[in-house]
């Protein structure tokens, strides 16, 4: 099989906060920006037989990332099948747990594509109305517990 990059713009982050063994995903509205961390805690293991540290049972998975703003012509936080930034409000305001999933924007998963999938929150939400730009948000999402990795297998 051929190697091959990710197309410029095509992963992104999709949200579900109905939670069940098929959650039903939207995406993110107008996503500009994606970063997916993961950072495991350090043991601190220093003995008198020297310096030591070893990888501690405890990781933080963080998925941040940068949407603009759009408004509807509704009362609801969710149009044209998209997650808000008013949604993201409510979802941090009310502490509710959703599943996530990062892979292809297209919804459709080819050989070789990864695709990560989990549970957890908005631990954070920074709305910018800025003067001479697009109005945006950031957010992170935390990680609650272990993750899935898949890669699409190919096809024979």
């Amino acid at each position: 099989m051929a190697e091959r990059k990710p197309e410029i713009g095509s992963i992104g982050v999709f949200i579900s906060a109905t939670l069940s063994d098929t959650p039903v995903y939207i995406i993110m509205v107008c996503q500009t920006d994606l970063t997916f961390s993961r950072s495991r805690d350090v043991v601190d293991a220093n003995s008198k037989c020297g310096p030591d540290q070893l990888p501690a049972n405890t990781m933080t998975t963080e998925i941040t990332g940068t949407s603009q703003i759009l408004l509807g012509d509704t009362d609801q936080p969710i149009f044209g099948g998209k997650a808000s930034e008013a949604l993201m409000d409510e979802l941090v305001r009310n502490r509710t747990t959703i599943n996530w999933k990062i892979g292809p924007l297209s919804g459709i998963e080819v050989p070789g594509d990864v695709v990560k999938e989990g549970t957890g929150f908005v631990s954070s939400l920074d709305t910018s109305y800025p003067n001479d730009d697009v109005a945006t948000f950031d957010f992170t999402i935390t990680a609650k517990g272990d993750y899935t990795q898949t890669i699409e297998p190919a096809t024979t």
